[in-house]
Order: C-alpha cells, then sequence, then structure tokens
C-alpha cells in the first residue's frame, strides 16, 4: 500500500463534517499561527517507533489495548488526567 505524504495544511482540503465558526476570523488566524510556531507534540522517533508497534499489531506479533473517552473536553488533556484513565 502507498503512503500518501503528509503536510501541515493537509487537514484544509478534507472534507468538513463538523463545522466550527468561530466569531473573529483574525484571533482563529493569530491563534494558527502561534500554534505552527510551536514545537511538535512528538518527536519522529516516536512516530517511527509507533508505526513499527502498529505494524507488529497487525501481523499479528503484538496487541493494542485503547483508551479513552468518546468526546473529551481540553480540561482533560493533561498529563495527571490521562494517567488516573489508565490506572
Amino acid at each position: 500500500m502507498a503512503e500518501s505524504v503528509w503536510i501541515p495544511d493537509s487537514w484544509r482540503s478534507k472534507p468538513i463534517k463538523q463545522d466550527v465558526v468561530y466569531d473573529d476570523p483574525k484571533e482563529l488566524e493569530a491563534v494558527v499561527g502561534r500554534v505552527a510556531n510551536l514545537p511538535p507534540l512528538v518527536s519522529s522517533r516516536e512516530i517511527d517507533r509507533l508505526r513499527a508497534q502498529l505494524r507488529d499489531v497487525a501481523e499479528g506479533r503484538a496487541f493494542m489495548l485503547q483508551g479513552g473517552d468518546c468526546a473529551e473536553s481540553f480540561d482533560y488533556c493533561n498529563p495527571a488526567a490521562i494517567e488516573d484513565k489508565l490506572k
């Protein structure tokens, strides 16, 4: 299977299924600009490791246990809250 090339703006070409209307487009643009200049959330080494682990799952050499809520609020996106869910 051929992998498609990912670029940061690729999400803009996807169909909008749940649209959000922002009150202030200029503020949105400013926030997107700030976020674009932040360091990555994960390193390329972590991505490569996850791909290898998922390959092992797909090939039956490992299993994956996935946890999480359907609709998590940003308030719960912190290490302590995530660790509490895994206990």
